[in-house]
C-alpha cells in the first residue's frame, strides 16, 4: 500500500495543527493556515476542505486522543467502542456520546479531558470563525469594502479627522 502525498501532507499538517501559536514560532514554522499552505505548496482551500472531511477529522481526532493520553494523569474514556456497537447507535450517535462523556469528565475537572476537548473543539470553532470573517469581505467590491470599513470607525474619530483635514485645506 502506498501512501500518497497528499496523505502525508495531511499527517504532517495535523501535527502542525496540534503546536500551539508558540511552539510554531520556536520552531520557525508556519503560524497560519494560510501560510503552512503556501510553505507546502498546497492550496489553501485544500487545507479548508481536508478540515470538513470526514476522514481527515477522524485522523486529526484520534491524533487528539492519543496526545492527550500521553499527559500524566490521563485516562481513556470510560465508553469502549464495543459497548457503543452494543448499544446499536450509528457512527454520528457514538460520536455524539463520546463528545457528550468528555465534556462530563472535563466539567468534573479532568484537565486532560478538558485539554481534549477544547483541542478537539475549540481550534475547530475559532478556525471557522476567522474563516466566516475573513470571507465576509471577499464579496465586496472596492466602494463596498470602503463603507464597510468607515462603518467601523467612530463617528468621533472621522469628525476629528475631517476637522483636521479641513484645517490644512483652509490654512
Amino acid at each position: 500500500m502506498t501512501v500518497d502525498k497528499f496523505q502525508l501532507l495531511q499527517n504532517e499538517y495535523i501535527e502542525w495543527l496540534l503546536l500551539d501559536k508558540h511552539q510554531r514560532a520556536i520552531a520557525g514554522l508556519p503560524t497560519s493556515d494560510v501560510a503552512w499552505a503556501k510553505v507546502k505548496g498546497v492550496n489553501e482551500r485544500t487545507v479548508r476542505q481536508w478540515k470538513k472531511h470526514p476522514r481527515f477529522i477522524e485522523k486529526y481526532e484520534n491524533r487528539v486522543r492519543e496526545k492527550a493520553m500521553a499527559l500524566p494523569g490521563a485516562t481513556a474514556l470510560a465508553l469502549t467502542p464495543s459497548q457503543l456497537n452494543a448499544q446499536g447507535k450509528d457512527d454520528r450517535n457514538e460520536h455524539e456520546m463520546i463528545k457528550a462523556k468528555l465534556i462530563e469528565r472535563a466539567m468534573s475537572g479532568d484537565r486532560a479531558s478538558a485539554e481534549l476537548y477544547f483541542k478537539t473543539y475549540g481550534k475547530a470553532f475559532v478556525d471557522e470563525e476567522m474563516a466566516n470573517r475573513k470571507s465576509d469581505f471577499r464579496e465586496l467590491d472596492i466602494s463596498a469594502l470602503y463603507d464597510r470599513v468607515l462603518s467601523l470607525v467612530p463617528v468621533a474619530v472621522l469628525e476629528e479627522f475631517l476637522a483636521k483635514k479641513s484645517e490644512v485645506v483652509d490654512g
